[in-house]
């Protein structure tokens, strides 16, 4: 095999690794390896999924056969964006391919380009900002944010080591229950299923359900079952967690999502969106530059959701939704050069249907067959309507970047 041949391959499979750690999903990365080695002079094939990439890159008589083993990517916009520029870059011939490898490899092993502090505050805005969605009261806005900023803690600086990666999930999920528990007898304001809801709703894998969908409606089935599983899993360990500390603790509270518990006023939803909104801005590790259109794309899918409902139903509701996100986000894709993910993930992200998938099988392990069967069946069709907007979106104005 020649040195360029090898250059070439070391650097695709770079870009792979780089992409996948970011949380790209299988559809964008395979188009985005598709593409970059078509434009490199090679053949590829090959099949990404959550755990790993199997990569066969060709040129002529040579050829070689690489399987990439990797944990699932976590969400960093950041990093994606100045990866896809780098390629660019050596894509036109504008940088070698030494220097490109050089410089996606500095940025897949950097560190977080934002201040550990400020990575700990989002998961507080993100708890926060939730209780006024669900129009808790007070006393629920003031817990859940100090549960988010305990959970934050948690992960930012104890995910360095393995056994708290591995139970963060069911860890954070107990502490929410507890501090609700110990909390709510002297507070008669306080919706304990809000605050528990409110305090892990950055564990609920809501997005990875809507992507997942995606991947098998793009037949990455492979990649789409997968997913669904992971988010399954993951779910269920949550919410077992959650019922195994009530049961404990004995939560006596019978009122589930009540809106009447002294609610917050109503302009307070305002402020406590863009906290939302602001908060995953930060857990995806949006650019600066990017935060005000990534901002905006988010709080009008939200707005989006949340008043369409009366008009158009909830189906068409979250369609419109759907492909409003997707219109707008390739249209920015297109304008200003850069991966349209930027602003399709935050927008999607705050009307995916993880809390009330979370509420299902809360009403499972309470033995509520109807309501689980019945929330399930919403969560389904909130799902689907959300993928065939942004398939319609991308119908209307096709994205022309990989990513």
């Amino acid at each position: 095999m020649d040195l360029l041949f090898n250059a070439k391959v070391d650097f695709i499979l770079l870009l792979g690794r780089s992409l996948h750690g970011c949380g790209a999903a299988a559809h964008h990365l395979e188009r985005a390896l598709t593409k970059t080695a078509y434009k490199l002079e090679l053949q590829c094939e090959l099949l990404a999924f959550p755990t790993g990439i199997l990569i066969t890159l060709t040129k002529g008589e040579q050829q070689k056969t690489v399987v990439i083993r990797t944990e699932p990517g976590q969400i960093d916009l950041s990093k994606l964006s100045r990866i896809d520029e780098a390629a660019d870059l050596v894509i036109a011939g504008k940088r070698s391919l030494l220097e490109g490898t050089h410089t996606i490899e500095s940025i897949h092993l950097g560190g977080l380009d934002f201040p550990k502090w400020l990575m700990v505050m989002s998961y507080m805005l993100a708890s926060g900002g939730m209780i006024t969605a669900l129009r808790g009261s007070w006393t629920d806005l003031a817990l859940a944010s100090i549960i988010g900023l305990i959970v934050g803690v948690l992960d930012i600086f104890g995910s360095r080591w393995l056994p708290m990666r591995q139970l963060f999930g069911a860890l954070a999920s107990f502490i929410s229950v507890l501090l609700a528990s110990l909390v709510a007898p002297h507070f008669p304001s306080l919706s304990q299923d809000k605050v528990i809801l409110a305090g892990v709703i950055v564990l609920l894998p809501g997005l990875a359900l809507v992507v997942s969908f995606v991947e098998l409606s793009t037949k990455n089935l492979l990649s789409g079952t997968a997913r669904l599983a992971g988010a399954t899993g993951e779910l269920l360990k949550i919410v077992f967690t959650v019922a195994l500390a009530k049961t404990i603790l004995k939560s006596s509270e019978t009122a589930v999502f009540d809106a009447t518990l002294a609610p917050l006023p109503g302009w307070t939803e305002v402020p406590g969106v863009t906290a939302l909104a602001m908060g995953f801005l930060f857990l995806f590790r949006v650019r600066p530059r990017n935060m005000p259109s990534a901002f905006m794309v988010s709080v009008a899918s939200y707005s989006i959701a949340r008043m369409g409902t009366n008009y158009l139903g909830q189906e068409l509701t979250f369609f419109v939704a759907g492909a409003f996100v997707a219109m707008v986000s390739n249209l920015l894709a297109r304008i200003l050069k850069r991966p349209g993910m930027i602003t399709m993930l935050p927008g999607i992200i705050l009307i995916v249907p993880g809390s009330i998938n979370y509420k299902g099988f809360i009403a499972m392990f309470e033995r509520d067959v109807m309501d689980t069967v019945t929330t399930v069946f919403t969560v389904v069709i909130i799902a689907v309507s959300i993928v065939a907007g942004m398939f319609f979106g991308n119908t209307v104005v096709p994205p022309r970047r990989s990513l």
